[in-house]
């Protein structure tokens, strides 16, 4: 019984809704009640039912677009697809980013324990194959650490242009750069001389001068997580750090450590002996 007259109760107040819209709509149905449109003003019999009957159907119209203005916004950024890339670019910029600093650490070991003096043709183009790919995964390391250093979903470059660790870990990048333009150079010296048949075999002098430097390459590498984590934690952040300090000393170590290393490796002359190691197995075979 109670919810039959609850039921009852609500069809009566649906009934009465109805009536009260249906009498507000009337003056609308009869055209001499109404009035007419003469291009300017709309005249009618009853101006307080037009009034009140627009003021109703825009409160309706604009209800959706008042809510859509208290969904914060960070609700519509969920998903990655706003606020510069969102978490999914910023998910493969780090992928990227780890991947390559891997890819680098497994070209120097390859390196590493490759060379040596009087390499095998085999062995000089694993060389040649393992220094190719270090140098693409350098670039795309310094790409996608370009990409998290200055887009808008990571921190920003106004957070790290004041964190010394941070251009320390760019210092530490570039001697790896400047470093790795002496084995490189010599790397491309013999490709080309072993495509025009007249390569001089490696002597020990330049094997160990390589295998120096390529300890070295892995020494900085090594120095660039620990930096990382230390830096992504705000260690040593100065706000008051002049990033022309941190960038300067980068941009001189690269550029000076780097024409140190390639002029070494273009005025690098093999000893004697093994030059004359290739005449002498020609006339062996003679």
């Amino acid at each position: 019984p109670g919810a039959s007259s609850a039921a009852r109760t609500h069809h009566v107040s649906l009934s009465a809704a109805n009536n009260n819209e249906a009498s507000r709509l009337q003056p609308f149905e009869a055209d001499e009640e109404v009035g007419s449109f003469n291009g300017d003003f709309l005249h009618t019999a009853d101006e307080d039912a037009l009034s009140n009957l627009l003021q109703h159907k825009l409160s309706v119209a604009a209800a959706p677009l008042a809510v859509a203005t208290l969904v914060p916004l960070e609700a519509h950024a969920a998903d990655g697809s706003s606020g510069g890339g969102g978490q999914l670019a910023s998910a493969f910029a780090a992928y990227g980013h780890y991947l390559s600093l891997f890819i680098i650490v497994g070209c120097l070991v390859t390196e590493r324990l490759t060379v040596k003096a009087n390499m095998s043709d085999e062995e000089e183009d694993r060389l040649a194959i393992a220094d190719t790919t270090l140098g693409i995964s350098g670039a795309l390391l310094a790409y996608t650490g370009y990409l998290r250093t200055t887009a808008d979903w990571g921190k920003g470059f106004d957070y790290y242009a004041h964190e010394p660790v941070f251009w320390l870990k760019i210092f530490f990048v570039a001697i790896f750069g400047a470093v790795s333009f002496f084995p490189t150079t010599k790397i491309i010296q013999r490709s080309v001389a072993k495509r025009n048949g007249n390569m001089v075999p490696m002597s020990e002098e330049l094997a160990a001068r390589m295998t120096s430097l390529i300890n070295a390459e892995l020494l900085m590498v090594a120095s660039i997580p620990l930096t990382a984590s230390l830096m992504a934690r705000g260690v040593g952040y100065m706000p008051t750090f002049p990033w022309q300090v941190g960038a300067g000393a980068t941009v001189a170590a690269l550029g000076g450590l780097g024409f140190k290393y390639v002029k070494e490796a273009l005025d690098w002359e093999e000893p004697a002996s093994a030059a004359e190691a290739p005449a002498a197995k020609a006339n062996e075979k003679a």
